[in-house]
């Protein structure tokens, strides 16, 4: 969703205006305005500055400013022009640091035109090596920010969420809770709209919309969250739900863009009362939508109308003057005619190109469904595999705990008996003989009730005839320290047995991170969520602990996050850490069932 994404950068740049407060004041109240889209009042501060007093600095911001107001009218090319120079003024100004974070204006209006192919990523990477080098880290934040849209735009989606929560992290650490609210936003935008995990978009969206509230920002903001918090919703099927959330936007007081916002809004709930047989409430909405989409139409064709208008008749009058003068100019007359001609021609070729180009569209995406067609029984076979090993594994866990318990548990069994009837025998011992014995015997005991805890922890994997849930909530009991650490199970969803061998590396998983809370966490409290939606399972795992810094995280290293990893892509799953040192640590991981 590209006008959301966009809206959360440019909630980024505008808190650079306060690093220029040393600046022409009436060129500092233009950019102000500018920020706010009032071009108009933006113009009129601008027309009171001197261009001819202006110092090296104050004419790179003039440039700056200038830009902005291009950008706010639509002409993006000017804008990206007057960037440069700007950047280019700043730099001959010594303002090395200014220079640099027009870099982020320059990537912003480049990203905002329609069919761009200029590639921009230098710029951004040339902004966070200087503010990496000086470590600035609100502004390492927002070309983070930056990174993770660009890399969404190359469909390098799981990068992109790396760079996301990097941004996220430094946020929370440099306390910016509006940019924190719109990294989550858009977080959960991705898991939304390109990774279907809408669990995990409800998650995000929600700690969103707490910090919004918190915030107390402009209604326009909590309009987008409600509206992908009801696409979550419906995703999830969900739709009473998504109604309810579709139903609160559309009364909150909204001012920019209403008919557009509100025919999206419309469009949707006509969509979710369709999905539940509500008609009378579908048909309703289909008309408003219908309407506004007519009003947006029409006011459109009209603004073109006018504009084609207003060139039309200025031309005329260029021509009647030119007749007017010399008559002989009639040829010119009909070169402008033959312009209009090839003008129109070239509108309908357009029109032509851009149909065929909608129709390969089509073709390319219908290849696409069959290469995933492809794919999904590909996943299906390898997803077998896994299953093989799995049982596999299982059952030579159940042999060496049967092993262990029926052939090495009985001869040490018998041989504390035999040692039993030679103690006995011995009539006549010495003090030292009989703490041997009894050093012995305590020893066999302990090496017998050692090989038992060994046969039943190697038989933990079978969960028996309980089930997923009762097995884990059991392995939570025994986890569980009275006054150090208390770990809730909390379940939804599960009416039904799960196929064994899946339930079996579910369990594994969690046994490993429960392990790891008891291990590494500090934790006095930790609860595994456990949810099932149809063919979905999202499991989270939070605990109030120490936390960690993830970007020093190494799955590589070792055998626990490495192992559980391994395990969650061998299901086809996805697993997410969201941990500030001191805060405690969230992991989601989502599962395929």
């Amino acid at each position: 969703m590209k006008i959301i994404l966009r809206i959360n950068l440019l909630t980024c740049l505008l808190f650079i205006s306060t690093a220029y407060s040393q600046y022409n004041s009436n060129l500092l109240k233009a950019e102000e305005k500018a920020n706010a889209t009032d071009n108009s009042a933006a113009l009129k501060f601008i027309a009171k500055v001197d261009t001819t007093a202006l110092s090296k600095p104050d004419k790179a911001y003039y440039t700056y400013v200038k830009a902005k107001i291009l950008e706010n009218s639509g002409r993006e090319d000017e804008a990206i022009q007057q960037y440069f120079t700007a950047k280019k003024l700043f730099k001959e100004a010594d303002s090395i640091e200014k220079s640099i974070d027009v870099n982020l204006d320059i990537v912003y209006a480049i990203d905002g035109q329609t069919n761009n192919t200029v590639e921009y990523l230098h710029y951004i990477t040339e902004y966070l090596d200087y503010n990496i080098k000086y470590n600035d880290p609100f502004k390492m934040a927002r070309g983070y920010s930056y990174m993770a849209q660009y890399k969404m735009r190359k469909k390098a989606f799981k990068e992109s969420l790396n760079y996301y929560f990097k941004a996220l992290n430094l946020f929370k650490e440099t306390k910016s809770v509006y940019q924190e609210a719109n990294v989550y936003h858009n977080i959960a935008t991705l898991y939304n709209e390109h990774l279907s995990k809408p669990d995990s978009g409800l998650y995000y969206l929600k700690k969103n919309a707490d910090l919004i509230l918190l915030t107390d920002s402009n209604p326009y903001e909590l309009y987008h969250n409600y509206v992908n918090q009801a696409s979550s919703y419906r995703h999830l099927g969900n739709y009473n739900k998504a109604i309810e959330l579709l139903l609160k936007a559309d009364k909150l007081p909204i001012k920019d863009n209403v008919d557009k916002h509100k025919q999206l809004l419309y469009e949707i709930l006509h969509q979710n009362y369709k999905s539940i047989n509500d008609n009378g409430n579908a048909y309703k909405y289909l008309l408003k939508e219908q309407e506004l989409t007519k009003k947006i139409n029409i006011t459109e064709q009209n603004i073109a109308i006018g504009n084609i208008n207003t060139k039309y008749e200025t031309l005329e009058k260029e021509l009647e003057n030119r007749e007017l003068k010399d008559k002989d100019k009639i040829n010119t007359i009909l070169v402008y005619t033959l312009i209009g001609l090839l003008t129109a021609s070239f509108v309908i070729g357009v029109l032509i190109v851009k149909n065929s180009r909608r129709k390969e569209k089509i073709l390319h995406q219908d290849k696409l469904i069959e290469q995933q067609r492809f794919d999904k029984a590909f996943k299906e076979y390898e997803l077998s595999s896994i299953d093989l090993i799995l049982e596999g594994q299982e059952k030579e866990r159940q042999r060496i705990a049967n092993d262990l318990h029926d052939n090495l548990g009985s001869m040490l069994a018998t041989l504390k008996l035999n040692f039993e009837n030679l103690k006995m025998r011995k009539k006549e011992t010495t003090e030292d003989d009989a703490k041997l014995y009894e050093k012995t015997d305590s020893l066999i005991d302990e090496a017998y009730q050692k090989v038992r805890r060994m046969a039943h922890t190697k038989n933990a994997g079978v969960l028996a005839n309980d089930g997923l849930i009762p097995a884990i909530k059991r392995l939570a009991e025994k986890m569980s320290v009275q006054g150090k650490l208390q770990i809730n199970v909390i379940p939804f969803g599960f009416t039904d047995r799960l196929d064994n061998t899946l339930e079996i590396a579910i369990f594994r998983i969690v046994q490993e991170l429960a392990t790891n809370i008891i291990k590494h966490s500090q934790a006095t409290e930790a609860t595994i969520h456990l949810t099932q939606h149809d063919y979905n399972l999202n499991i989270i795992i939070e605990d109030n602990g120490v936390g960690m810094d993830t970007s020093k995280i190494n799955f590589s290293d070792g055998m626990g996050l490495h192992s559980i990893t391994k395990k969650t892509e061998q299901l086809d799953g996805t697993l997410t850490i969201d941990s500030t040192p001191g805060r405690g640590t969230t992991i989601i991981i989502d599962l395929p069932i």
